[in-house]
């Protein structure tokens, strides 16, 4: 009993002392992974979420939820500049560009360690080009770090203990399940690659494929309801 007190002791002891470092608008962040990679995170309070720059992202369908597989690369030149991760889909988020197209932006929880500080992020991933930083962290993963000095740089290089794949918090995991079921009355509908209303028997199966099998082409005004001029139901 006593160990175990101990040791929580310990643990929250280590929590306070994370949160109680000052972090600079920009730091070295590891995504614990195995093996893990370190990439440039910008600490940006006001931005409302979080957004990690990604390349060749893909969604497809594991055990009946969907999944997205997707390209970390920090800019190295060096051997293990580039780390594919494969993540269960919390969400498909929709972007409209000014140029009036749609950006499809999944939205999947990492591990990433930070300083001394390990975190569950949920993170929008984008394949857009042109970002300062990889990775933003946004209010709602900065109000579990501590406080930003936005004149400071790089001050807490991130020792977590290891690279290794951290596991879920709680809330987390409620919020992240390993396959995203489909819903009651749709489990005769599965994800295999089609995307227009004309490939569609029925509203019901246009509906599914919206709203589980990654970007479509059936819900051009974005409106939630797809192939709404379909003559056919």
């Amino acid at each position: 009993m006593n160990r175990i007190v101990a040791a929580l002791v310990l643990a929250g002891a280590a929590i306070a002392a994370a949160r109680a470092d000052t972090y600079g608008r920009h730091e070295r962040v590891r995504v614990q992974a195995t093996p893990g990679i370190e990439i440039v995170g910008r600490l940006d309070p006001a931005a409302p979420a979080s957004l990690l720059a990604a390349r060749d992202v893909k969604y497809f369908n594991r055990q009946g939820g969907m999944w997205v597989r997707f390209t970390i690369d920090n800019g190295g030149v060096l051997a293990g500049s580039r780390l594919t991760l494969e993540r269960p889909l919390i969400r498909d988020q929709k972007r409209r560009q000014r140029d009036g197209s749609i950006e499809h932006r999944p939205l999947v929880a990492l591990a990433l360690c930070i300083g001394r500080a390990p975190i569950e992020a949920a993170l929008s991933l984008s394949e857009r080009s042109g970002y300062t930083a990889p990775l933003v962290l946004g209010a709602p993963e900065i109000a579990r770090l501590g406080a930003v000095d936005a004149a400071r740089e790089y001050t807490i290089e991130p020792s977590c203990g290891g690279s290794a794949e951290l596991p879920l918090a709680p809330a987390a995991a409620e919020r992240t399940p390993s396959a995203v079921p489909a819903p009651r009355g749709s489990r005769r509908f599965s994800c295999d690659g089609r995307q227009y209303c004309s490939q569609m028997n029925s509203r019901a199966e246009a509906e599914f494929f919206v709203a589980h099998c990654g970007p479509t082409q059936m819900d051009g005004d974005n409106d939630g309801i797809p192939c709404e001029n379909d003559s056919r139901w």
